[in-house]
């Protein structure tokens, strides 16, 4: 969720409150090394300025926002409350501390701090109604958090940030209808990178003798997801062509929905209309009921056969499949992922044969395990997402944390686990063990912030059950 600061700019230009008149030159210098990315130098100037002129909120307010840039939030905290003190009817820096409390996860605190600068604000001002609504969001109150940023849509129309946001909000409740619109403003927000894209935007309706182009641009767990919407769109039209993933192209072929694709980021063909493939569901699905069934992928039978004499000598356990990390690109991948050793302590039980299906840099955890240990490894087998799919149709169940293979384990109807963190992903909506989605997937939620033993414990506890072993 978005979170904004009042900037250096902002307290240049009196947006905030009015900067002291013997610190102008040091603002000055602070906000020109901030614009050029360098805020280690910018907040040794405020420093030193704050040494001559302590009772300066706005020096302690512009320190604080240098520290939240280079990411250090409790510094920031300290220096807004500093602020504060100075200066207790700033609803600049209060929203500030807002701000680095919800990065720093005192919810409840950053939540009574917005609402605190939203009571001292002279004006209605939108950026303080977004403010609280991201606070709201990262707490899990997405009813008060649409309040909050439809407040800030009325007071500033063009406000495309809070849209997407309230479409998020709208999503983790499973209000689709209202949420796609919404969702949609993902194209101002810069999430998708401006590219010209062949023909006109299509909005779902027949295209018979023309040709529609998808493009992709999220991720693999957003590919997969999406589709199942192939072969809808097929049937309304002439040429499909698809711009996707490599690593994804074996198996969306499988699905024989789609004329032609080409690997992401070649050259598009000139065509009638094109569409984000992420923009598929709010063309079709407003509700729970709509939602295309599955399964929708199978693994190709030649990928299936690589794998069977990597099963055969594990016939009579119960086979389950691990991923203990998504993409370590993701900005929010150590919300979900966990350390391998967590699914040893619960998962390698008696009876039961874990395989790795982990990829990507995790895999370095595996390595250093003792040669022989109790997980065989199938990376080394595995080159795209066809021979993932063929691994996991050998399996009895895959249990992971959030990422693209439990996208795909579902769209097989394949038994999945999904582990997740007191913050996840909107599509797995609030507080729900199943997913409309994904019927095969078990949700396994904590308790509170960072309860991971309470969700492994009793995804541990199912799998004895499963196992037989109590």
């Amino acid at each position: 969720m978005l979170v904004e600061d009042f900037s250096l700019a902002d307290v240049l230009t009196g947006a905030a409150t009015k900067a002291v008149p013997s610190t102008p030159e040091a603002f000055r210098q602070a906000s020109a090394l901030h614009d050029a990315g360098r805020f280690d130098e910018a907040e040794s100037v405020l420093r030193t300025a704050i040494a001559r002129d302590p009772t300066n909120p706005e020096l302690r307010n512009a320190r604080g926002v240098m520290y939240a840039a280079m990411n250090r939030q409790f510094d920031a905290v300290c220096c807004y409350r500093d602020a504060i003190a100075c200066d207790p009817t700033s609803a600049g820096i209060w929203t500030n501390l807002g701000n680095s409390l919800t990065r720093l996860r005192h919810l409840k605190s950053a939540i009574m701090a917005h609402r605190r600068a939203i009571a001292l604000a002279k004006t209605d001002d939108p950026l303080l109604w977004h403010n609280l609504g991201a606070s709201l969001a990262e707490a899990g109150q997405h009813g008060e958090a649409i309040g909050a940023f439809t407040r800030a849509i009325q007071l500033d129309p063009d406000r495309s940030t809070a849209k997407w946001d309230r479409g998020c909000s709208y999503l983790h409740l499973g209000n689709y209808r209202q949420a796609w619109p919404d969702y949609e403003m993902r194209r101002f927000t810069g999430q998708l990178p401006a590219k010209k894209l062949p023909g006109k935007p299509w909005a779902g309706e027949p295209y018979a003798g023309k040709r529609l182009v998808l493009v992709v641009k999220q991720g693999f767990g957003d590919a997969i997801w999406a589709a199942r919407y192939l072969p809808k769109v097929k049937a309304l039209g002439g040429e499909l062509v698809m711009e996707c993933q490599s690593e994804l192209i074996p198996l969306i072929e499988g699905l024989g929905a789609v004329d032609r694709l080409i690997p992401r980021d070649h050259p598009l063909p000139e065509a009638d209309f094109y569409c984000y493939l992420c923009s598929l569901p709010g063309l079709f699905t407003h509700e729970f009921a709509s939602i295309p069934a599955t399964p929708y992928f199978q693994a190709p039978s030649d990928r299936r056969a690589k794998f069977e004499t990597i099963f055969q000598p594990t016939v009579g356990k119960v086979k389950v499949g691990i991923v203990w990390s998504g993409s370590v690109t993701f900005q929010r991948n150590s919300e979900r992922a966990q350390p391998l050793r967590r699914f040893l302590q619960a998962f390698a039980l008696p009876g039961i044969q874990l395989y790795s299906l982990q990829k990507g840099p995790p895999e370095q955890e595996l390595r250093a395990l003792p040669h022989g240990g109790p997980i065989i490894d199938l990376a080394p087998h595995i080159d795209d997402f066809a021979d993932t799919a063929a691994a996991i149709a050998a399996l009895d169940l895959v249990i992971m944390t959030d990422s693209a293979v439990a996208h795909l384990a579902g769209a097989m109807g394949k038994r999945v686990w999904v582990l997740l963190g007191h913050v996840a992903h909107w599509l797995w909506l609030l507080d729900r063990v199943e997913s409309p989605w994904y019927p095969s997937l078990r949700l396994f939620r904590p308790r509170a912030a960072g309860d991971w033993d309470y969700v492994f414990d009793s995804a541990s506890a199912e799998l004895m059950t499963l196992a037989k072993l109590a």
